[in-house]
């Protein structure tokens, strides 16, 4: 067989060689990852280091094996797969092809490796187990990465950046008028050394949006180029305002023990429903509540449709609970629950 390897990344150059590796004694059972490259293109050498990375990592060491295919000697492979670009990430297990990751997502390459993993309950040679102090530095980590919506890890600070790489990904962030925080690995090494293991990623820097990695210096200018950048940031921006609207629901929602969105006011409702919503609210002498006129903001008419997925107006929450609209208040008046509900006296029926 006439292979190379780079670490633990075998490299193989026809076919034949392919048909074999797969199915030899210690790669049959084990999730295997091919990637089809071309040396000459910058991403597929950082795909290369990243599918490294991950074959050393303890969760999968035993559980995965990788290789490369140039794409130059597997032309009819290469037509076979339906692969029109580089990199491709193809995914076998027991010689079926059973996923692929065209092109390159670091976090969408994790996912589907965990995922086919547990799936075809690929098992370790080895026992694993985290020691007190592992969880303690993943929580850290992670503590880390909830506290910004944007986060560099860094070598030295924006300010006075202690390596190249790291002073190029702030201009990149600066030029594209991005908010970020950021964390100098330099200053704790136990977070510098943890985080390469929890993000399979061995350089820094490492940007993450939303908690999730985006790769590093080569893979912002990659994104830049196609355009994926700024619809991530985008989508980070969507994102934010998202999680602003539902905390401002939420904090409408908690205005009152009773609250009560419905068209118009108690005194003119502007609709039938909140009309008899406010007759059977008095006949139960039922006083001490607060409202919203839902006319008055089209943004939270719609949205709090989708917080609560319930299409129509009056809808009525007790101590931030979703109870629903006239129709079940109706209901339980008629089961004799109506004050003890509205009230919180008795707590709500799940």
């Amino acid at each position: 067989m006439s292979t190379s390897t780079t670490s633990e990344v075998q490299s193989l150059n026809s076919q034949k060689d392919f048909d074999e590796f797969i199915k030899s004694s210690t790669i049959v059972n084990k999730l295997l990852l091919v990637h089809v490259e071309l040396e000459q293109i910058p991403v597929c050498k950082t795909v290369n280091e990243a599918l490294i990375a991950i074959s050393r990592d303890n969760e999968f060491q035993q559980q995965l094996s990788v290789c490369r295919l140039n794409a130059d000697h597997f032309t009819d492979f290469l037509t076979l797969q339906n692969i029109h670009a580089v990199p491709t990430v193809l995914f076998y297990y027991q010689t079926k092809l059973i996923d692929r990751v065209d092109g390159f997502n670091q976090s969408d390459l994790l996912k589907k490796i965990k995922y086919h993993i547990n799936k075809s309950q690929i098992t370790s040679n080895k026992a694993e187990s985290k020691t007190e102090t592992d969880a303690n530095v993943e929580k850290r980590i992670k503590e880390l990465l909830s506290s910004s919506a944007i986060i560099l890890f860094m070598k030295g600070t924006p300010n006075d950046p202690q390596c190249g790489f790291s002073r190029q990904a702030c201009h990149i962030l600066d030029e594209h008028h991005v908010k970020y925080t950021y964390f100098d690995v330099l200053s704790d090494q136990t977070i510098r050394e943890e985080l390469k293991k929890f993000s399979n990623w061995n350089t820094y820097p490492q940007l993450y949006v939303d908690g999730e990695l985006i790769g590093g210096l080569d893979i912002m200018k990659q994104m830049i180029e196609n355009g994926e950048f700024d619809l991530k940031l985008s989508q980070q921006k969507s994102n934010e305002k998202e999680k602003d609207m539902r905390k401002y629901l939420e904090s409408l929602i908690n205005r009152a023990p009773l609250m009560m969105f419905i068209k118009g006011t108690p005194e003119a409702p502007r609709c039938g429903f909140t009309k008899e919503l406010f007759n059977l609210l008095n006949q139960a002498n039922i006083k001490d509540y607060k409202t919203f006129d839902i006319f008055q903001d089209e943004n939270v008419r719609q949205k709090l449709k989708e917080y609560s997925s319930w299409q129509t107006y009056p809808q009525i929450y007790v101590n931030g609970q979703f109870i629903g609209g006239l129709d079940v208040l109706k209901q339980l008046n008629e089961e004799g629950t109506l004050v003890e509900t509205l009230t919180g006296n008795r707590g709500v029926a799940v």
